[in-house]
């Protein structure tokens, strides 16, 4: 063997030496003898073994990596960070032998590490949540975030991972370690623009200790101060902390186990990154429709091609679509051609509607008045893909205004039948008083009595005209008070049952069960329902049907309104056409012989100082439904 061969084979055993040092092996490789071949056999023996060993670990590690990404890849699915860091450190505890493992990560907005630590017996795994706070110096394992760098800690009860009181149950785990290795979760880069801040304490040893001297507590204080900065910072490169820890009594944690660890958090740290833009992804997501779906008005979103993107909620109720069924639909089936006119107008020719009144189209095919604005959709290049269309269902508002108009023509009649109830009454009186005389000095079989007891008759039907006048500008007070409304409903009923045994009518009493109780006078009220029976059945045919209906309403008069209960009463009468609709609930309006014309006028006035609303719905020939619609929260007043 030449002397270069000899140097170059002593080189190589020290290298040995110096690849056994790392793996803690004491063999030393450099004293064997070069002129002894067994020796130099048994050592190239042994390097083979080490090498195939290393070489079975490294294989096995990659695969526990390969299987690491598989679990840390169940972050992108679970919203329960919690739940997600617990499978993590299971897997890791199992794969990789370690005693305890833990996993926080930074929630920012309260300022914590938070995540599980999982140890427990061997073959059984206790996994406990655990919090951190990140602001001020509070263990070892916000202290790695604030270092940005690995930590290895052999002495644990002076640098314990955190500070837990004695109630917590890591308390006594935390007293029990040996060795404890720590390494930062870093992102892939250091914020939106990938550029560092220029005022990041990452990394700053300072935050550790204070200077020399006085002013502890300023120190302290504006460190708090710096640290708060920093997690509000959206370019805060740490994600959050990986540990490994074993137990008193066992093999403390080598240079190769803390490689190990970082080996891992180079895995995690990218799956936890991916987890958090996934999770702050469908957070803005739910922000949004929560934002949409919150929205008075309607709105639909289309594409380039008119087809429908995103349909709200308030959309929904007004069109009646559901939005899984619009999606992809053409603007034109969703609206109609009115409101497809004004999008694709916007789309093709950029011009924008602002509240312009139109009207679409239901899903029932009714038409709906609203007032319209629309707009396009830009994406961050100014290119446009699309446009927006916001509108108000004016259904409500035109009926207020035509309520408005109806109360104030009602008002003035009122007004006006009170003054003239006023000046009939004095002299009507008198008129009955004269009569009575006359009546009185007409012997019993005088020929004029029959006239006289007709006109007495005459001046007694006025006379109670005059009283509900009176009643209707002088009201009773309401005695508001929640009652079961289908008792009000079954006495009304049976009021005027012979009426309809009379005339041969087929009554259905049907009332929703359990019902919740309605504030209501229940006499004035059983006026009202005693009133419409009474007229329903004075429309129907000999052998009719008229059904009493009570349910709670689907859905209040208006978003945001107090919850009602509806009463309706149908007859299969000849119907009320349109023109009559308008004046049927004036005064001394009737199509009925011998009518008054008052009973549906004090009804409805009833009703309105309830707070509720008595509406008719119906078509000539096909029978009418009157509406009578309470509040289940007291709203009227007591006159």
């Amino acid at each position: 063997m030449t002397d270069s061969n000899r140097d170059a084979l002593r080189e190589l055993l020290r290298r040995v030496d110096e690849v056994r040092g790392l793996s803690d092996r004491s063999a030393s490789s450099a004293s064997v003898g070069l002129e002894d071949t067994d020796a130099l056999v048994r050592t190239l023996g042994e390097l083979v073994e080490e090498l195939e060993r290393s070489h079975r670990r490294l294989i096995e590690t990659n695969v526990q990596l390969v299987s690491l990404r598989e679990v840390a890849g169940s972050l992108t699915t679970t919203v329960d960070v919690l739940e997600t860091t617990r499978i993590v450190t299971r897997y890791l505890r199992r794969a990789f032998g370690f005693d305890q493992v833990c996993l926080l990560l930074i929630d920012r907005e309260r300022r914590v590490l938070t995540g599980a630590w999982t140890g427990g017996e061997p073959g059984s795994d206790t996994a406990v949540s655990l919090e951190v706070p990140l602001v001020g110096d509070r263990g070892a394992l916000a202290r790695t975030v604030w270092l940005d760098r690995t930590l290895l800690h052999r002495d644990c009860l002076r640098h314990p991972p955190a500070f837990v009181p004695e109630s917590h149950p890591l308390h006594e785990a935390f007293a029990r370690l040996g060795s404890f290795a720590c390494v930062p979760l870093q992102r892939s880069q250091s914020g939106p623009t990938g550029e560092p801040c220029e005022r990041c304490v990452l990394g700053d040893a300072g935050l550790l200790a204070p200077p020399p001297g006085q002013g502890a507590e300023a120190w302290a204080a504006g460190r708090e101060e710096e640290q708060r900065r920093c997690l509000d910072c959206e370019r805060m490169s740490s994600l959050g902390v990986i540990g490994a820890a074993r137990a008193l009594g066992a093999p403390q944690l080598s240079a190769a186990d803390v490689t190990l660890v970082e080996s891992i958090a180079l895995s995690v740290a990218p799956m936890v990154e991916n987890a958090r833009l996934v999770q702050e992804l469908r957070k803005s997501q739910r922000f949004q429709e929560h934002v949409l779906d919150s929205m008075a008005s309607s709105l639909v979103a289309v594409n380039l091609r008119g087809e429908v993107l995103g349909f709200n909620r308030a959309a929904e109720d007004l069109l009646g679509w559901p939005e899984a069924e619009v999606l992809g639909q053409t603007v034109g089936d969703l609206f109609g051609s009115e409101g497809e006119a004004l999008v694709t107008s916007t789309i093709t020719r950029g011009l924008e509607a602002v509240r312009q009144e139109t009207f679409l189209r239901s899903r029932e095919g009714t038409p709906v008045p609203v007032r319209m604005s629309t707009s396009l959709l830009r994406d961050d290049t100014g290119t446009v893909y699309g446009a927006i269309a916001t509108f108000l269902d004016l259904t409500p508002i035109r009926r207020a205004e035509e309520q408005a108009r109806q109360l104030d023509r009602l008002a003035a009649l009122g007004r006006f039948t009170s003054s003239v109830a006023h000046e009939i009454r004095n002299p009507l009186t008198g008129i009955g008083m004269g009569v009575q005389r006359l009546a009185r000095a007409l012997g019993e079989n005088d020929r004029e009595r029959e006239n006289v007891d007709f006109i007495q008759s005459e001046i007694k039907r006025l006379d109670r005209i005059v009283q509900q006048l009176f009643d209707v500008t002088h009201p009773r007070r309401l005695d508001l008070e929640p009652r079961p409304l289908d008792d009000t409903l079954r006495r009304a009923f049976q009021s005027i049952e012979p009426l309809f045994e009379e005339r041969r009518l087929h009554v259905t009493l049907d009332l929703a069960a359990n019902l919740p109780p309605v504030p209501h006078d229940a006499d004035q009220m059983q006026q009202v329902f005693i009133n419409l029976l009474k007229n329903a059945a004075e429309a129907s045919l000999e052998g009719g049907a008229i059904t009493l209906r009570a349910e709670v309403a689907p859905r209040p008069r208006a978003r945001g309104s107090a919850p009602t209960v509806v009463a309706s009463v149908r007859d299969e009468g000849p119907g009320i056409d349109e023109d009559t609709i308008k004046t049927l609930f004036e005064p001394f309006f009737t199509t009925k012989p011998g009518g008054t014309g008052l009973g549906l006028y004090i009804s409805h006035d009833i009703v309105k100082r309830h707070g509720g609303l008595l509406t008719v719905q119906s078509d000539s020939g096909r029978g009418a439904t009157f509406r009578v619609e309470l509040p289940l929260e007291p709203q009227g007043g007591p006159s």
